[in-house]
Parts: structure tokens; C-alpha cells; sequence
């Protein structure tokens, strides 16, 4: 059982993902929690692999707000019938800023 609550997201407020060091864009979130994260993308991650990442979350006028975290590849998976891949990461210390993410955002999906 999971210990903490997950917000799903849905196709019009999609949070983007890209990597913190390069830009690269690397997929979408699926959904969060305060404790990780689950991510769609293209291309896989190394299961293991710590990454930075940056959230490109947008506020209620469309406007994109930049959220840095670190995390850990926990696993992957292929999704079928698509050409993308789901993978679950955790956040080893989530900063303050994910923590007020991810509490602003509680109230409105329940």
C-alpha cells in the first residue's frame, strides 16, 4: 500500500518534464505524490539511475512555473499499444517547494 496520496492528471494540465541540466524534454508526469512521482515518456530511464529533472507546472493563467527535484528510477514499464514507457521515481528529500506542490494541489482534486 502506498503511503502517500497520488493526484492524477489529465491531458489539459499535464505537468512537463525536462531535464534540469540539459533542457531536454523528457516526457510528462502522470501523477505525483509527496513522495515521488510516475513519468511518461518516450524513451526509458535506467531503473537506479538518479536523475535532476525539472516540472514545468502551469498555474491557473497558463503560465509555466519551474519546480527543480532529484530523483531515483525506481522501475519501468512499456505501455501497451503506445510507444512510451511509464516509470516510477521516488523522491529521496523532496524540497519544500514539491512538498507545497504537491499540498496546493490536494484541495483541488478532491
Amino acid at each position: 500500500m502506498r503511503k502517500h496520496s497520488r493526484l492524477t492528471f489529465r491531458h489539459l494540465n499535464r505537468i512537463q518534464v525536462t531535464n534540469r541540466l540539459s533542457g531536454d524534454p523528457l516526457g510528462y508526469v502522470a501523477d505525483l505524490s509527496v513522495g515521488g512521482l510516475r513519468l511518461v515518456a518516450s524513451q526509458p530511464l535506467e531503473v537506479g539511475g538518479c536523475y535532476e529533472i525539472c516540472l514545468l507546472v502551469p498555474d491557473h493563467r497558463d503560465k509555466l512555473r519551474a519546480l527543480d527535484v532529484v530523483v531515483n528510477c525506481q522501475w519501468v514499464r512499456k505501455i501497451p499499444r503506445r510507444d512510451s514507457f511509464e516509470m516510477g521515481f521516488a523522491l529521496d528529500r523532496p524540497s519544500q517547494a514539491f512538498v507545497d506542490l504537491v499540498a496546493e494541489m490536494l484541495p483541488k482534486r478532491r
